[in-house]
């Protein structure tokens, strides 16, 4: 016992220098451009495949050179056809086949810098690769049954966002940044437009799972970002350290 509180103890004075020489915040907000593309049952692993624009805006609190805290609200595109190219389906479904759906996506992400950014104390801290993770939702209008009729309700729907990007500091108060993040909807009905009048009125016409973890529903989003500095706070260097 007495072992590990020395080590923590060492960590501690180890840290603590370096968490205060890096010690510094700012706030910075932007526009985000790209594009957008959907995986799942009409499209089982092609990317950048059936892509549409994506745009929004992005606000990230920079913790320091390493962590930053993220938001962003974006619009984008998704589509499918079938028949498609190596895509199988069984019967009882459609033969000619399409939709095309947009999403508002709303999502908070944990950026975790590979090498030193923006750094005070450092130089060469211009440009690093980083990866991103969190948690969000995506909203759109979602197939339901309502007493016997079909209808279409807004809804917000739980995602995951991960993916991975580079950053450039291009001036004092602005970065530029590119990025690929992929996101995991809990939800299989991002393909369903409808429902199969010609049965019952009771079949979806799309190609839905209805447990919560089987899904394979996924949108991904390829887009650049500039943010502009708008609050921040640094340290001032004492003495050269």
């Amino acid at each position: 016992m007495s072992k590990l509180k020395s080590l923590l103890a060492l960590a501690v004075l180890v840290l603590l220098p370096a968490s205060t020489l890096n010690s510094q915040w700012k706030v910075e907000a932007g526009p985000y451009i790209g594009i957008s593309w959907y995986n799942g049952d009409l499209n089982p692993s092609k990317q950048f495949y059936n892509i549409h624009p994506a745009f929004g805006g992005l606000l990230r609190y920079v913790f320091n050179d390493r962590l930053a805290l993220r938001g962003n609200v974006l619009i984008a595109g998704v589509s499918g056809e079938y028949p498609a190219k190596d895509v199988y389906l069984p019967e009882n479904n459609p033969d000619n086949y399409s939709f095309k759906r947009d999403l508002l996506d709303i999502a908070m992400l944990f950026e975790i810098n590979l090498f030193s950014f923006d750094n005070p104390s450092l130089k060469k801290s211009a440009f690093t690769p980083y990866m991103a993770f969190g948690v969000g939702s995506v909203f759109y209008e979602r197939y339901t049954e309502d007493n016997g009729s079909h209808n279409e309700k807004p809804s917000f729907v739980l995602s995951l966002p991960f993916g991975a990007g580079v950053k450039w500091k291009a001036g004092d108060r602005l970065n530029l940044g590119a990025e690929w993040t992929l996101r995991k909807i809990f939800a299989d009905d991002l393909d369903v437009v409808g429902f199969d009048n010609s049965i019952d009125g009771s079949n979806p016409i799309g190609f839905s799972n209805t447990t919560i973890t089987h899904n394979n529903d996924w949108c991904s989003v390829f887009g650049v970002y500039a943010t502009f500095t708008i609050l921040g706070r640094r340290d001032k260097c004492r003495d050269g350290f």
